[in-house]
C-alpha cells in the first residue's frame, strides 16, 4: 500500500526533488494525506497558494499521480485550479478508471 510518506521516501531515493522542503515553501505546497491506487499510477493532491507582495491568492488544490515504477510524479489536472473537494474526487476517480479504460 502507498501511503504519503512511503512516496516520499521512494520520490527522494530516486533522486527526485518534489518534496524538499525548499521546492514546498518556494510552492507554498501542502500534501493531502490520502492516496488513491490505481492500476499504475497513485493518485494524491496538493495544495498551493500565491502570495505576491500585494496579493494573497486563495489556496488551491490540484491532482498527482505518482508512478511506483519510475517514482516521478505529474500534475494530471490543471495545476491550482481545483477545490479540495473536486480534488479528491478527481483522484479517487481516475484510481478507479483509468486502468479500466485502457483495458477495454
Amino acid at each position: 500500500m502507498w501511503d504519503i510518506a512511503r512516496i516520499k521516501q521512494t520520490n527522494a531515493e530516486r533522486g527526485f526533488h518534489f518534496f524538499d522542503s525548499s521546492t514546498m515553501h518556494f510552492f507554498r505546497s501542502r500534501v493531502l494525506s490520502q492516496t488513491f491506487e490505481g492500476k499504475d499510477a497513485v493518485y494524491f493532491v496538493t495544495s498551493e497558494q500565491f502570495v505576491g507582495s500585494e496579493h494573497t491568492a486563495p489556496r488551491k488544490f490540484t491532482v498527482r499521480a505518482f508512478s511506483p515504477e519510475t517514482a516521478d510524479i505529474r500534475t494530471v489536472k490543471p495545476f491550482n485550479e481545483l477545490t479540495r473537494y473536486r480534488a479528491l474526487r478527481i483522484a479517487r476517480d481516475l484510481a478507479q478508471t483509468v486502468g479500466t479504460e485502457r483495458a477495454a
